[in-house]
């Protein structure tokens, strides 16, 4: 079960697909993955247990009558600290929301819930999304996996950071002018940028003005020239 750690969303949703792999077992093994590692407080801010594996069971009783919603269903990712979540803190990485709890997902989480995926939990991120280096002393600064007392990149840091290291297959985060990009290079990561406006930015924790600039993206795992998350919002 460690090598699920390494292995792609895309050999993820296959080893589900065809019953290699159980989905609470797998959602277990990456909550377990977190609540083990050195550095998962600078990595995630909220860990949603609970809703995981309940998303986790739903797949897997998809997956036993041959209903799965997607090639993703059943497999777990991260979320930047950016969408809301409902009743799950959502604080952009600010003190000046501390203690904001959403009644309902943002759009892109109730599209990403609807293929099946599962919500691992909330990732720390640059203070409301303004910083290319990923420095936050708000909150907490996630760690560069080549080195982790160096800056990871932003503003997606924690996105980054779980997946460069193994606590999420998939990070979900956003881009405006590098929060993709940055982060990935500086982690060894492929990061997939989508066009502007394709996807809704309906309930962010985020600054109105910026609202029509964001775009999603998938922060993946790279091996040799492949991508190998396999799939987008």
């Amino acid at each position: 079960m460690q090598d699920w750690l390494t292995t792609s969303a895309a050999d993820l949703g296959r080893g589900i697909e065809t019953g290699r792999i159980d989905p609470v077992a797998l959602t277990r093994t990456f909550l377990d993955a977190i609540e083990a590692h050195d550095l998962r407080n600078r990595i995630y801010a909220r860990v949603t247990h609970d809703r995981a594996l309940a998303e986790a069971r739903a797949a897997r009783a998809r997956a036993r009558t041959g209903r799965r919603l997607s090639p993703l269903d059943g497999v777990p990712i991260s979320w930047k600290d950016l969408f809301d979540t409902a009743g799950v803190g959502t604080e952009a990485g600010s003190r000046l929301l501390d203690g904001r709890v959403p009644d309902a997902d943002a759009a892109v989480l109730v599209t990403a819930t609807a293929m099946g995926t599962v919500c691992l939990g909330k990732t720390h991120l640059s203070e409301f999304a303004f910083s290319g280096l990923g420095y936050n002393p708000m909150t907490a600064t996630p760690p560069n996996v080549n080195d982790p007392g160096a800056v990871p990149g932003g503003s997606s840091s924690g996105a980054a950071a779980s997946v460069a290291f193994g606590l999420a297959p998939i990070g979900i985060g956003s881009d405006t002018g590098g929060s993709v990009r940055i982060p990935a290079a500086w982690n060894d990561l492929v990061g997939l940028k989508t066009t502007a406006g394709r996807i809704t930015s309906t309930l962010l924790a985020h600054w109105p003005a910026r609202s029509r600039m964001r775009v999603w993206f998938w922060l993946c795992w790279r091996e040799g020239a492949h991508l190998t998350c396999g799939g987008s919002l």
